[in-house]
């Protein structure tokens, strides 16, 4: 590369947000609308690292069904009456996945109750972030590797302030050719504080200072700022948990549910689940079953429905309370139908782009040019 490139990675940099605060950052005069993919991080993520669509790398959901592959399957032999909140079990839970499973990805066991969990799986393996990180095709990084780039990267395990510090410093000796910096802290505010509170207009100003101070360092630096998807802001909760558990079906026997913050999944094994569960979601006005058609549109379509056989998405601005996420509310959230304005990401630099909109899958063609995505 002619010059380093510097790549930094916000989570929930959403364009409505960047507008609202009037986020601006000196040296970078060019910025885009930028679509994302149905879902939440991890596939967004991918997407951006790979140039394509969830179901062409095939990991959408955090978590998917399996009976027959679920690394929790040996949750069976706990006693029922053990909590599932108790530390050794977590812990127990965590060595099992990263000894013998050899799971790297992030990953969290959220509020997941055990009798559904042994029939989850886990299909990011890797970490993203290093070469091989995606199991099945090819990433920025992998290209970056077999081009003999040096790669400078900082995620989510190092905290915001030291990220940004260490960059600064491999930036000033010359470190490598390609820097990437990924965090997540502005996306925990906005869940926290929503979209219209004065901690995100201070969270910003802040980056813009990060990011002015990164251009004084080496202004030749090719500098990407982006996010991975928007956040709005939360209005309204909606219980469908109690709604579903009320038909009195059985798990695992007539159907699996996982209960996301705006999507309620089902794996369903009997026709009597599918035709109550149907009904159910079908009069409710806060969301939509998802069909074929439109999965196959959103680039969220698994033939073997690995991911749910009835796919709910909630309206924006409507959370599912309780849910396998959280049984508190929260102010901001992501998730929802890629079309819905406040999910729209945003991208500056000081290259032009030479378009006025894309999409996130185009982002790995800025960050590397030339890059190829699909299978290894």
């Amino acid at each position: 590369m002619k010059y380093p490139t510097v790549v930094i990675l916000l989570d929930a940099l959403g364009y409505s947000v960047t507008e609202r605060f009037g986020f601006s950052p000196g040296g970078l005069p060019h910025t885009i609308r930028m679509r994302t993919v149905p879902g939440f991080s991890q596939p967004a993520l991918t997407s951006i690292f790979t140039g394509l669509p969830p179901d062409r790398h095939e990991l959408w959901m955090m978590y998917s069904f399996s009976k027959d592959r679920s690394p929790f399957r040996w949750l069976s032999i706990i006693p029922e009456n053990v909590p599932e909140n108790r530390l050794w079990l977590k812990r127990l839970i965590d060595w099992k996945l990263r000894s013998i499973d050899n799971v790297k990805s992030y990953y969290s066991l959220y509020n997941i109750p055990r009798n559904v969990l042994r029939y989850l799986d886990l299909p990011a393996k890797g970490n993203l972030f290093v070469p091989g990180g995606v199991e099945r095709v090819n990433t920025v990084i992998d290209e970056l590797a077999q081009r003999g780039s040096r790669i400078f990267v900082r995620d989510y395990h190092t905290p915001e302030v030291s990220a940004f510090e260490q960059l600064e410093e491999a930036l000033v000796k010359e470190e490598a050719d390609f820097y990437l910096l990924y965090t997540a802290e502005l996306d925990a505010d906005l869940h926290k504080y929503g979209t219209r509170h004065e901690n995100i207009d201070a969270h910003l100003k802040w980056y813009s200072e990060r990011l002015e101070a990164l251009l004084s360092i080496n202004k030749n630096i090719r500098l990407l700022v982006f996010g991975d998807h928007g956040m709005c802001q939360v209005s309204d909760t909606i219980d469908i948990k109690d709604k579903i558990e009320s038909l009195g079906l059985r798990i695992p026997e007539d159907y699996i549910p996982f209960y996301d913050s705006t999507l309620a999944r089902f794996k369903v094994y009997s026709k009597k689940a599918e035709r109550e569960i149907t009904d159910i979601l079908s009069d409710l006005q806060s969301g939509t079953i998802l069909d074929d058609i439109e999965k196959q549109k959103l680039g969220i379509y698994f033939a073997d429905n690995e991911y749910g056989d009835i796919i709910f998405l909630l309206n924006a601005g409507k959370i599912i309370l309780p849910s396998y996420m959280s049984e508190s509310p929260v102010a901001g959230m992501h998730g929802y139908h890629p079309d819905n304005e406040c999910m729209y990401s945003s991208m500056f630099s000081n290259v032009d782009f030479k378009v006025s909109d894309g999409s996130i899958m185009d982002i790995a063609d800025f960050i590397l040019p030339g890059f190829i995505s699909g299978k290894r």
